[in-house]
């Protein structure tokens, strides 16, 4: 199993906590966001973890150390999270593979959640409020993915993303291919889940409910403070 995790990102919303550091060193609950992550990886018996790295890409290369692949996305500044996965394609192969972005803050039940499953899946929670310009995602009753954006309407979808995917083989194959064809067109200012529209089209998604375990996406401050006091003391350890 592979994870791929995007951390090239400034973070700028973070404001003075991002400040010389990036964003996946920000502490939380005394602990950098990355170090729960890779912790979560370990414990779910993820064997390779690729990061891709862009702004203070030193500072990361540091804190991992060995046993880390480092892809660096020079044109961070001017690209959005798809270009930095776009970095990574060489590595969207294989049986299963792992996909989130470094702010993410989530419980280690979650990956084991997604794993769990033989498709390729996304985890939800249909219990979140629906913002408009957030990642909502439109499910069936059966559970299959019919739709994932910030561009969609809240009241016509049925859950909020918590932005980690998984992939099996025909999936990675899938979303490389769409991948590359995206960044040809020069489709750069765009998130990664435009990737996954030949998968969805297919009714090759499926959605994953982790409504009762605890995850945040870590954006601006105020999301910061909310993780701090509502997920970190609810995370098993």
């Amino acid at each position: 199993m592979r994870a791929i995790i995007l951390a090239a990102g400034a973070g700028t919303r973070l404001k003075h906590l991002t400040t010389g550091r990036p964003k996946c060193l920000v502490a939380i609950g005394g602990r950098p966001l990355l170090e729960y992550q890779l912790e979560a990886l370990q414990r779910s018996g993820v064997e390779e973890v690729v990061v891709v790295i862009g702004f203070e890409a030193a500072q990361v290369e540091q804190f991992c150390g060995d046993g880390v692949t480092f892809v660096r996305n020079e044109e961070w500044e001017t690209t959005n999270s798809i270009f930095s996965l776009y970095q990574a394609a060489p590595w969207l192969e294989g049986e299963r593979i792992l996909l989130f972005n470094c702010d993410i803050l989530f419980d280690h039940r979650l990956l084991r959640r997604l794993l769990d499953s033989d498709a390729s899946a996304i985890a939800v929670d249909t219990a979140a409020t629906r913002l408009a310009g957030e990642m909502n995602v439109k499910v069936t009753a059966g559970g299959v993915v019919q739709a994932i954006g910030k561009h969609l309407d809240p009241q016509a979808t049925t859950a909020v993303s918590a932005q980690l995917a998984t992939f099996n083989a025909a999936g990675s194959r899938q979303v490389r291919l769409e991948l590359q064809r995206l960044v040809r067109q020069q489709v750069v200012d765009a998130f990664p889940t435009s990737s996954y529209g030949p998968l969805i089209e297919a009714g090759h998604l499926r959605a994953v409910e982790v409504a009762d375990l605890p995850w945040a996406e870590i954006d601006t401050i105020e999301d910061y403070e909310r993780a701090v006091a509502q997920v970190v003391p609810r995370l098993e350890r």
